[in-house]
């Protein structure tokens, strides 16, 4: 368990946030937001909404 990281941020978006770089962007989208068509790694967090990812 890390300190201080709420504990609805799963394992792969922090990996995924720690190897980012410059110039790398990120979405936080809803349910109907199209992120298969156009994202090459998916880290879907059902349950929570995006204003809680968010806040997290």
């Amino acid at each position: 368990m890390l300190k201080g990281i709420p504990n609805i941020i799963p394992p792969e978006l922090l990996k995924i946030l720690a190897e980012m770089g410059h110039g790398d962007e990120i979405v936080i989208g809803d349910g109907n937001f199209p992120g298969e068509s156009i994202g090459k790694r998916i880290v879907r967090c059902d349950g929570h909404g995006a204003p809680e990812m968010l806040e997290a």
